[in-house]
């Protein structure tokens, strides 16, 4: 394991809170925070549930209100027929057609069967880096200068 603040190798991790932080760091910066014992619980933390997963990544294509309130008038639908065919309140149409709002990636898909369009064009994969990234991950010290106190 790397220390978050030197990225110095360590094999048994110091737990400390900087800040509200808790990080792993080497005995070497433990200093810089206040040193965490046992298995106490951060107090500063707090467990969120999301109701919603984590969607993959996809593109929805420039003009998405356009080509929805157009596909829809060309089957001579009202926004309330549209909203019933695909189980979506009626403001959320009207949203998606003013381009308030983007729609979600099953929405996209229930419009897209429901209309005969594409709205989704999928996120190309890249598991390339970039070339001005270094090959070892950063640590909180590559960025910050730390001070003595």
């Amino acid at each position: 394991m790397e220390c978050e603040i030197c990225g110095a190798e360590v094999k048994h991790p110091i737990t400390i809170i900087v800040e509200g932080t808790r990080m792993n760091v080497c005995p070497r910066c433990a200093s810089h925070g206040t040193i965490v014992h046992g298995a106490q619980r951060d107090p500063t933390r707090i467990r969120k549930h999301s109701r919603y997963k984590q969607e993959e990544d996809f593109d929805i294509v420039p003009g998405y209100g356009k080509l929805i309130r157009d596909a829809r008038q060309k089957e001579g639908w009202k926004q309330e027929e549209l909203a019933r065919r695909i189980n979506e309140p009626v403001s959320t149409v009207s949203h998606l057609e003013l381009g308030k709002m983007l729609p979600s990636k099953k929405i996209a898909q229930k419009l897209e069967k429901a209309l005969g369009i594409t709205l989704i064009s999928e996120a190309p994969a890249s598991d390339a880096k970039p070339e001005h990234m270094p090959s070892t991950p950063i640590t909180l010290g590559d960025i910050v200068k730390i001070r003595k106190r």
